[in-house]
């Protein structure tokens, strides 16, 4: 009993509970605070969005009801649900939280290289930087603008979406506003209006974590933006540095070294300067691997499994090489696996790491040397190793001398001892005897006159460059020496480069799916030619954009490029530019490669898989040669700037000149076309015309080409075929009847003559079954029986072969049984009969 009582006395407080909540929620809005007792103290006003956020602001906002229409009471619990929804879906929280902190993490990081980058900037101008240092720090400037530009540009995208979801949320939560003093005069249960205070609640909790967002974003916007502006600041200066350093290559910068007071200051100079900004650019690396550790791990692993599937395919390369001549040059980048790993990994180290210091390329540089080495040394004579070793070997004492660049006099005398060991080389390359014109050459000699050619222009380079140096022209004896160097090096490496990726795609073509393909099991060298042709002309464009680009010659070659472009010639009211004249070009040759290339996969790999009519394959392949040229044309045509309107006009206006004065021309083409498309002639066809007997070659746009039985080449216009009466032998089938006329005396036994010519007839191998061969008593004489032997042959290339034969076999027939009465002559021709 008591128990009961205690339960009762529970369920009446809660009750009263309730009942007291409602009723003083009620009681605030009689009193017009409505808004305060479904919302908290307004905050600051979001920024209005500009139009064209506004316009893009999502449809939800523009679905929603003006801010005066109040929700009617009975749709209330529903479009609750639906507004806590949308409430949801604009606090965006992932993707918010991803922008905040990608950029909280990548800021330090820029701030800190742009800390670095100041400092180095700042010592190199206060002291005769080389050219290429200028450039470099130059180049860290823009990347690190650029890195800055593009952080600036997420952050804003994300604070402009925060600011359209503020003021849907504001817009919203107005309509909510209108909605709860609207249910409450109409009277709605307290549940309503609990679900409508839920609701506004979820509304000001969003905005407020969304005010916090945005000023996050913005905070972080203002800190990229000034790393961007700083930057953007420094390359500037550097570029006027690096501009006043190119005018001033023939100005003296530095203390000759004959003077006294070089070697009293200038090689005493030790500075702290030296070790800090050694410092800094290791910190800098340090930290740029740090930050993509990742994509290390993924390099590294991709190194890993270069060397496992070139172990892998080595054996099988090993195999083919023993039945396959064509692959021994391949082989050696297979039977060097780790080393031909390490060269296609750092080839595509451009991948892995994105906007990397200076500094990570230089060591990627001397890395790249030692396989460079080992790779060179066994795809090149035995007679190029020195030239190798020294490629090689002053490039890596050139970039060694780098490190010492913030000690002006040490560098200097580092400089002198590396262009006097380089002369001494060159010297000794340029007296070594010639190879002997006549006498055996290995296969890497041939390539020494261009290497002579190399060595003397080198020689007078560095020449000009000790002279410039020791005279204090220091920037200009740096340049000098480092495109040498750098030039002959890259060199090097693109010809390994291009060496291995040689033998790859060559060993590629022996494994499945690849040696699966027509084209490859019958145009394999073809392919391997025409693969080792086109990645020596990349390694060849990649050397002398590289070559340009160390002593900084790129950048104004490419712009005299882009002032020829825009050159222009009028011609009436058309004007061309130079640009425009090459576009058409590259289009039309463009089309032309792809109309080759299409023709080429139709016949390697279709026509053999699919069985079509005789001359059918000619026949579609032509069309699309045709359809690709003149796709190729009117491209061309419209970059040139001519108006297609005017110029059908023109075309049409000249239809008539052309039926009149070109008449002959049109009607071979259009006879051509007739010709292609009724196919009454293939390519392949046996034909006879007038006089001409011959094999179809070639159905060009004017005229044909038929292979004469007396070998000759006839050209016969499109025309002729279409109008005048032909006889293809061929049209149907490949049969062809041949006659042989017989003579014998008057007193034989025919049935004993037929059945001896049906016996030679069956015991040739060339005259078919079916249809079976027939001896026919043509004539009767006085003095003579004159028979005839009529057989089929679907050799119809060698049926004049089968008539001698058969021939030749009833000669000796005849003779043998006493009964010729001559020998047999060939009859006058009959149509349709051999």
């Amino acid at each position: 009993m008591i128990k009961t009582v205690i339960l009762l006395i529970r369920i009446f407080l809660s009750d009263c509970l309730k009942l007291a909540k409602r009723r003083l929620l009620i009681i605030a809005l009689l009193l017009g605070q409505g808004g305060a007792a479904f919302s908290q103290a307004p905050p600051p006003t979001a920024p209005a969005p500009t139009p064209a956020a506004a316009g893009k602001a999502p449809a939800a906002a523009a679905a929603a009801p003006p801010a005066s229409q109040a929700i009617s009471t009975p749709d209330i619990a529903a479009q609750a649900e639906t507004a806590l929804e949308r409430i949801r879906q604009l606090e965006n929280r992932n993707q918010i939280d991803e922008v905040i902190d990608a950029a909280s993490s990548e800021i330090p990081v820029l701030e800190r290289d742009t800390s670095y980058h100041h400092r180095e900037m700042r010592q190199l101008l206060t002291r005769n930087a080389a050219l290429e240092t200028l450039r470099n720090q130059e180049r860290e400037s823009r990347e690190i603008e650029s890195r800055a530009s593009s952080l600036t540009r997420d952050l804003t995208r994300a604070a402009l979406r925060v600011d359209r979801n503020i003021q849907e949320l504001e817009t919203l939560g107005a309509v909510w506003d209108t909605t709860g003093k609207a249910a409450l005069e109409a009277g709605a249960p307290p549940e309503v209006l609990e679900r409508v205070h839920d609701v506004r609640t979820s509304i000001d909790q969003a905005k407020r974590q969304l005010r916090g967002d945005r000023a996050k974003l913005l905070a972080l916007q203002g800190k990229s933006a000034d790393i961007g502006a700083r930057a953007a600041q420094a390359r500037q200066t550097l570029e006027e540095a690096g501009e006043r350093a190119v005018t001033r290559l023939l100005y003296r910068d530095s203390l000759p070294l004959w003077s006294a007071a070089f070697w009293q200051t200038s090689v005493k100079s030790f500075s702290n300067e030296a070790g800090a900004n050694l410092l800094n650019q290791a910190t800098a690396l340090f930290e740029y691997l740090r930050a993509h550790r990742i994509n290390l791990v993924l390099h590294i692993l991709l190194l890993s499994g270069l060397i496992a599937a070139l172990f892998l395919v080595r054996s099988k390369i090993a195999a083919l090489c023993e039945t396959d001549d064509n692959l021994q040059r391949s082989r050696k980048v297979y039977d060097m696996p780790v080393v031909s790993a390490m060269l296609i990994a750092l080839f595509a180290s451009t991948w892995f790491y994105p906007r990397p210091p200076h500094s990570l390329w230089i060591i990627l540089g001397v890395l790249a040397a030692a396989p460079v080495l080992v790779f060179a040394r066994r795809v090149i004579d035995s007679g190029l190793y020195p030239v190798l070793y020294a490629a090689i070997g002053f490039y890596l004492a050139d970039r060694l001398r780098a490190i010492f660049t913030p000690l002006p006099g040490v560098s200097r005398l580092l400089f002198l001892l590396e262009v006097l060991a380089l002369l001494l080389f060159l010297a000794w390359t340029l007296r070594r005897p010639r190879p002997q014109v006549n006498a055996p050459q290995p296969a890497g000699l041939p390539e020494w006159r261009p290497i002579r050619f190399s060595a003397w222009l080198a020689l007078a380079l560095i020449s000009i460059a000790l002279v410039a140096n020791a005279g204090g022209y220091v920037r200009l004896a740096d340049l000098m020496l480092h495109t040498v160097l750098s030039s002959a090096y890259t060199a090097v490496v693109l010809y390994a480069f291009s060496r291995v990726g040689d033998g790859i795609i060559q060993g590629l073509l022996y494994v499945p799916p690849f040696s699966m393909l027509g084209m490859v099991k019958r145009h394999k060298m073809r392919l391997t030619r025409r693969i080792d042709r086109w990645l020596k002309r990349i390694a060849f464009l990649a050397w002398i954009i590289l070559t340009l680009e160390t002593p900084g010659l790129l950048r104004p070659v490419l712009a005299f490029i882009q002032s020829a472009r825009r050159a222009s010639i009028s011609i009436g009211s058309l004007t061309l530019s130079v640009e425009q004249v090459l576009s058409a070009f590259l289009l039309v040759w463009a089309a032309y490669l792809l109309s080759r290339l299409v023709r080429f996969l139709l016949e390697e790999e279709v026509y053999p898989n699919v069985r079509l009519d005789r001359g059918l394959p000619y026949a579609v392949s032509t069309m699309l040669h045709y359809a690709v040229l003149l796709s190729g044309l009117v491209l061309a045509l419209g970059a040139l700037g001519v108006d297609m309107t005017k110029f059908t006009i023109v075309a049409g206006a000249l239809t008539v000149g052309i039926g009149f004065g070109l008449q002959n021309i049109v009607n071979n083409f259009v006879s051509g076309l007739i010709i292609l498309f009724e196919r009454p002639i293939k390519v392949g066809d046996t034909i006879q015309i007038d006089d001409v007997i011959g094999r179809v070659q070639r159905i060009g746009i004017r005229a044909s080409i038929v292979h004469s039985t007396m070998g000759a080449e006839v050209i016969i216009p499109n025309g002729k075929l279409v109008s005048d009466k032909v006889v293809n032998w061929t049209l149907s089938n490949q049969m062809r009847q041949i006659t042989v006329p017989v003579i014998t005396k008057p007193d034989v036994d025919v049935a004993r003559i037929k059945s001896l010519l049906l016996e030679i007839a069956g015991k040739n191998k060339l005259v078919v079954k079916d249809p079976p061969p027939e001896v026919h008593f043509v004539k009767r004489g006085i003095d003579t029986f004159e028979f005839e032997l009529r057989v089929w042959t679907d050799a119809l290339d060698s049926w004049l072969d089968v008539r001698s034969d058969l021939i030749t076999e009833i000669n000796e027939a005849l003779r043998e049984n006493a009964i010729a009465a001559q020998a047999p002559v060939p009859a006058p021709a009959v149509p349709g009969a051999g």
